[in-house]
C-alpha cells in the first residue's frame, strides 16, 4: 500500500504535447510504485481544457475514471497510476501569475493577485503564487511581499519551479515565505515546446500518508487539507542546472 504521495502542483497540458508521453512521464518521473502514489495539478491558460482532453485520449492508451464529479481523474497505466487535479492559472493585472488548485476557471485574466486568491479561496480551491523568472523583483516583487504580509498562511501557497537554477542565488521572497510560515510547494511549469514534454512530475512535492489511499482519494478536500498539514513538504526531483535554466528562459522569451 502507497505510503507517499509525491505530486508535481504546476503541470501544463500544452496542444502539442503527446498526452501519452505526458501521462508516463509524470509516472516515471515522479517514482510512482507500489509505495509511491503519483499526482500532477494541471494549471489550465485561457482556452485550455485538460481535463477534457485526457479523458478522451486517455482511454487509446490505459484506463480513465473520473473523480469528484469531474474535478480529477485518474489515468491508470501499466506502469502506474496517476491522479490529476484540474487547476487553473491566472495572468493578473500586476503581471504576476495566480494558480487555482482544485477550481475550475471562473474569470477572465487581468484581475489583481489578490482578488483571485480571495476567489479561488472562497470556491475551495488552494490558491498559489508561484515564483517565475523576473517576476518577484522590482515593484512586481514588492506586490509579492505585500501579499505575503497581508495574507494568512492557509489562505494561500507559494510555489517554486524547476527553471529556478539549483545552484543560482536562492530568492529572498521565497526564504521571505518560508520564515512566515507559508507551505511551499513544487512543481516542474513546463514551457509549450517539445524539449520540455517529458518534464512533467521531474520537480514536485513529497510528503508521508498518513491516511489510506482509499481516504486520500475520497475527496478534493482530503486531498487539500493533507496538503496543508503536513507540515514541511520536501522536494523530490530536482531544479534545473543553471546552463538548462537559461536555455529554457531564453526559449520561453525569442519566439
Amino acid at each position: 500500500m502507497p505510503n507517499t504521495l509525491r505530486i508535481d502542483t504546476h503541470a501544463h497540458l500544452y496542444d502539442d504535447y503527446s498526452v501519452k508521453e505526458w501521462c508516463y512521464a509524470a509516472v516515471r518521473n515522479l517514482g510512482g510504485c507500489d509505495e509511491v502514489c503519483t499526482a500532477v495539478c494541471v494549471v489550465d491558460r485561457d482556452g485550455q481544457e485538460s481535463l477534457a482532453r485526457l479523458r478522451s485520449e486517455v482511454p487509446s492508451f490505459g484506463e480513465w475514471r473520473d473523480l469528484w464529479d469531474g474535478l480529477a481523474g485518474i489515468a491508470h497505466l501499466g506502469t502506474g497510476s496517476l491522479l490529476i487535479v484540474r487547476g487553473v492559472q491566472y495572468v493578473t493585472s500586476e503581471r504576476l501569475e495566480v494558480l487555482g488548485l482544485g477550481v475550475e476557471r471562473f474569470a477572465p485574466d487581468g484581475s489583481s493577485a489578490g482578488e483571485y486568491i480571495s476567489r479561488i479561496e472562497e470556491l475551495g480551491g488552494l490558491a498559489c503564487l508561484p515564483w517565475s523568472p523576473g517576476k518577484w523583483l522590482g515593484a512586481r516583487g514588492k506586490v509579492v511581499k505585500a501579499l505575503l504580509d497581508a495574507g494568512s498562511e492557509n489562505a494561500f501557497v507559494v510555489g517554486d519551479i524547476s527553471m529556478r537554477s539549483r545552484f543560482g542565488p536562492p530568492s529572498t521572497l521565497l526564504r521571505y515565505a518560508r520564515k512566515k510560515g507559508f507551505p511551499v510547494v513544487h512543481g516542474t511549469d513546463p514551457l509549450p515546446s517539445q524539449v520540455d514534454e517529458r518534464l512533467v512530475g521531474s520537480l514536485g512535492s513529497e510528503l508521508a500518508l498518513t491516511r489510506s489511499p482509499e481516504e486520500l482519494l475520497s475527496s478534493w478536500a482530503t486531498l487539500k487539507e493533507t496538503l496543508l498539514s503536513s507540515g514541511t513538504l520536501r522536494p523530490c526531483g530536482a531544479r534545473n542546472s543553471p546552463l538548462k535554466a537559461a536555455r529554457r528562459f531564453a526559449s520561453s522569451i525569442i519566439p
